[in-house]
């Protein structure tokens, strides 16, 4: 045979054999599982009450593999190990994974942050030391709020009890107490400084203005004093007649002159005195056991009083009727306040707050998310509005009253307050046994 016709032979009987062998299938290689992105969904950059935990952080990983069920591996490389950063699902939604912790910052932080790594593949150590190329991160801060501080302390202590507050203007203030003196700002709250008493023995309970200068301070046994350059100068004036019988027995003042003044206070009393005070009028009185907590005036002659076991009442017609308010509500009223002659707010115990639409027809309960009993509300522009509670708590609101939200905890710095005044949206002042506290809202 021919060495062509070996080659020829050759090559015919390999391309029989290659004919008769089984194609084979190529197999794609796996879809990697490593992840394409992650972000934050909520829960950064959040306020902390310092030894609380945060709201629960939400992150949403991106898959690359969406076959694969099993769980992503993650670490948090936290600021400090005092802290601690715990999660505590993880759900498969299509193409991406929710993940949901829970973090709670060390109260030795004052920039408490947090570095997130999720991995398919990297082991707990490579994410630990930062040199897994196939995990992603995200980055999370918090900040810490700031606590009630005390912007004043009598010098002598235990002694003073601090019960009322007003601001005549923006920069000046003025405070009352017992055994307090007079104690003034014209800092708008930033410095106060203990002048000389109303009355020789320093007590004094409520201060109520009419105008900038004229005020009326509530003395022992309800007698008063009066001031009309704005808290400066006191004196007692010549003819009075106790206008509720017994000590500290007028719980609020309204003032709509130095003539025409209002009262209420315990056992459901209600006086008015057109002369000063010389005489009262105490025909609108109710005849309850009921302790009478605040007074408002919201026009003419339209007056609201509130107290004790859910007690809100009316007059129309300046105080010469008052009519009680039909609420089921058995929870004690401390406050009422009107942002004007239609939407109104009552608060007391246990965080209760109700709430008017039509000049106070009708009341309707409202969630606050107060624990305490509220002893102040304020509105101001928009509906933009705050609660304060005797606990400290602070609540907010951006729409008229109808929806609130905790921005500060009980007990955060004041944990028994007497008196608070929301001075503006930045500044809230508290009265805590012998102490002048402030909050400052423009932390947040």
């Amino acid at each position: 045979m021919t060495i062509i016709n070996r080659c020829l032979t050759l090559f015919l009987f390999t391309s029989l054999i290659s004919g008769c062998e089984k194609k084979e299938t190529l197999t794609p290689d796996p879809v990697p599982r490593e992840i394409k992105d992650i972000e934050i969904l909520s829960g950064n950059n959040q306020l902390a009450h310092r030894g609380a935990p945060l709201d629960t952080i939400v992150i949403r990983v991106q898959l690359n593999a969406s076959e694969d069920r099993s769980p992503l591996r993650y670490y948090a490389l936290k600021s400090t190990d005092n802290s601690s950063f715990i999660v505590h699902s993880q759900v498969r939604y299509n193409d991406h994974m929710i993940i949901k912790a829970l973090w709670h910052p060390s109260s030795l932080e004052d920039v408490p942050t947090v570095k997130f790594y999720v991995s398919a593949s990297c082991t707990d150590d490579q994410m630990a030391r930062e040199n897994c190329n196939e995990a992603k991160s995200v980055s999370l801060k918090a900040a810490f709020l700031r606590p009630w501080k005390s912007v004043y302390q009598s010098s002598r202590g235990s002694f003073t009890t601090m019960y009322d507050l007003y601001f005549t203007d923006e920069m000046n203030g003025v405070a009352v107490g017992e055994g307090s003196g007079i104690v003034r700002t014209n800092d708008g709250g930033k410095s106060w400084i203990q002048g000389d008493p109303a009355v020789d023995d320093s007590h004094a309970y409520i201060i109520a203005f009419t105008g900038r200068d004229t005020a009326l301070v509530s003395l022992t046994n309800n007698y008063p004093a009066f001031t009309y350059d704005g808290g400066k100068t006191f004196f007692r004036p010549d003819k009075w007649t106790p206008s509720i019988i017994g000590h500290q027995s007028s719980s609020a003042y309204y003032l709509q002159s130095r003539d025409i003044i209002y009262t209420v206070g315990w056992r459901g009393n209600i006086a008015k005195t057109t002369d000063g005070g010389q005489t009262w009028d105490r025909s609108g009185s109710f005849n309850v056991l009921n302790r009478l907590n605040d007074l408002i005036h919201i026009g003419k002659d339209t007056l609201f009083t509130c107290g004790t076991v859910g007690f809100l009442a009316r007059t129309t017609d300046a105080g010469k009727t008052w009519k009680q308010q039909p609420l089921q509500l058995n929870n004690d009223l401390n406050k009422i306040y009107f942002v004007n002659s239609s939407l109104g707010f009552a608060g007391g115990q246990l965080g209760t707050l109700i709430r008017t639409t039509d000049g106070g027809g009708h009341w309707d309960k409202i969630s606050t998310g107060i624990r305490l009993s509220i002893i102040a509300i304020h509105f101001f522009k928009n509906g933009h509005g705050f609660l304060v509670s005797a606990g400290g708590e602070i609540a907010e609101s951006h729409d008229a009253g109808l929806s609130w939200k905790l921005i500060l905890k009980d007990n955060y710095g004041a944990g028994n307050l007497r008196k608070v005044v929301i001075k503006d949206e930045k500044t809230i002042f508290g009265l805590q046994g012998s102490s002048i506290l402030t909050y400052d809202l423009t932390q947040r």
